[in-house]
Formats: C-alpha cells, sequence, structure tokens
C-alpha cells in the first residue's frame, strides 16, 4: 500500500496543497493508501525527511518526494488506459502546474500565512515564524495585512482565469476530470483549512460550482 507523509498541523489538520493534490488523485482512481501525519518539527528531526518535501511516498520501496513526479508515478503504476489523468493532457498539465505553483499559489500564501500560525502545534510555531519571517523579509503577520490592505494581490485575478477557463466547460481541460482539476483543487482546499481570507468571490459561479461538484468526486 502507498504511504504518504502528508503534512499535519494541530488537531490532525491537513493542509498542504501539494499532499491534498496526492490524496484526491489516489480518491480518484480509488487506490488505497495511507498518511503517515507528518509536523514540520517531525519531518525536520526525521533523517529519513528532513531535505525531503511533504507529499513524500514509499511505494514498492520506490521514494519520491516531488508532488508532479509522484503523480506521474501513481498514473504510470496504477492507473489503466481509461484513466490516464496527466498523459493525455502533459504540457497543458505541467503548464497549470506551474501557474498554480507560482500565481495562485502565492496568492493565497499572501492572505493566509500568519493565519497557518494558529493552526500549527506549539512546538511548529518558532520555526514557521523564522523560516517564513526569513522568506518574507517580514514577520507573517506583517506580510499578511500589508498584502491584504493592497491591489496587488491577485487572488481575485486567479479566480477570474479559472472562472473564465469553465465558462463553457465541466471541467480545466475540457475532457473530463484530470490532474490539472486536482491541482486547482488542492491550492483552493489549502486556502480553506487555514483561513476565512480565500472565500471565492459570489461572482465567480462557474468556479464556484466546479469546486463544489470536484470537492464531493475527490473525497
Amino acid at each position: 500500500m502507498i504511504q504518504i507523509y502528508d503534512l499535519a498541523g494541530k488537531n490532525d489538520l491537513r493542509f498542504s496543497p501539494y499532499c491534498w493534490r496526492i490524496k484526491y488523485l489516489l480518491n480518484i482512481l480509488k487506490i488505497d493508501y495511507e498518511t503517515i501525519p507528518t509536523t514540520f518539527s517531525q519531518r525536520l528531526k526525521n533523517p529519513f525527511l528532513s531535505e525531503s518535501r511533504l507529499p513524500t511516498i514509499i511505494d514498492n520501496e520506490q521514494v519520491i518526494s516531488d508532488s508532479f513526479e509522484i503523480a506521474q508515478y501513481i498514473e504510470n503504476n496504477y492507473a489503466d488506459k481509461s484513466h490516464k489523468l496527466i498523459q493525455n493532457n502533459f504540457d497543458a498539465i505541467r503548464f497549470i502546474n506551474h501557474w498554480s505553483d507560482h500565481y495562485l499559489n502565492l496568492s493565497i500564501v499572501e492572505r493566509v500565512v500568519f493565519d497557518i500560525i494558529e493552526c500549527l502545534d506549539d512546538e511548529d510555531k518558532e520555526y514557521f515564524i523564522e523560516s517564513r519571517t526569513k522568506r518574507f523579509g517580514m514577520h507573517p503577520k506583517q506580510f499578511q495585512e500589508l498584502n491584504m490592505s493592497s491591489k496587488k494581490n491577485e487572488f481575485d485575478k486567479c479566480c477570474n482565469f479559472l472562472n473564465n477557463l469553465l465558462l463553457n466547460r465541466e471541467f480545466i481541460l475540457d475532457d473530463g476530470v484530470s490532474y490539472a482539476d486536482l491541482i486547482i483543487l488542492g491550492s483552493l482546499t489549502w486556502g480553506d483549512k487555514v483561513s476565512k481570507n480565500t472565500k471565492i468571490s459570489e461572482k465567480f459561479v462557474n468556479l464556484i460550482e466546479w469546486k463544489k461538484n470536484l470537492s464531493q468526486t475527490c473525497t
């Protein structure tokens, strides 16, 4: 059975967008798996994981840590020809993966990074504050407040882009659910889990309906 080291917070909250991508993929493909809840501190203290990203999976002695590589491994080893959620649209999905990592996720982290602190176990908070302060050049509270009050935050623009994609189609790539859908849903799930600041505006009707329907399918 596939084992997934899954980022966890206080009260076993699972919030990593990258972990959710893989769990959604496995759920869609109806593949059994086991999650291993792993806090930031546990990852750093575990020699097996300290330099690895989460999720990290172990399967048949294979150890893989990049979510896109994990998704390709799962498809290559478990998905039948009728359930190729990456291979059939590889270039488009790789684009969506890049766009989500560098645009959608940035727009979300600007709105939630301080709120994440309250979602963590006490032993993780100091590490998270120090590492994010170093990354952003300011305390997470200041970073979030600055971006929430700025017109530069592009979460609504990202939602508008997705809403327009879904104007006349049911899924992101218009040929049935693909890994592109799961990438986007993973990011939006992350926002929902840690904050109230990524609620999708009611004007993005297509995106809201897509999210509702896909969430029901993937869980």
